[in-house]
């Protein structure tokens, strides 16, 4: 990743994190209740997929 070595499977991980934080920002921008949960909801998915990567590394 950026030239710098990076095999593919560390570029999933940071990835997940990368979304993860759009969700929370995506949920902090929007006005309707259920949009905030939907967004919530994909953020804590990002963190389990970025968290289960991590520990089966």
């Amino acid at each position: 990743m950026f030239g710098r070595g990076l095999s593919a499977y560390n570029v999933v991980i940071v990835l997940e994190f990368i979304l993860a934080v759009y969700s929370i920002a995506l949920a902090l921008s929007t006005e309707k209740k259920v949009l905030k949960i939907v967004h919530i909801a994909c953020c804590v998915l990002w963190v389990v997929l970025a968290v289960m990567n991590l520990i089966t590394a």
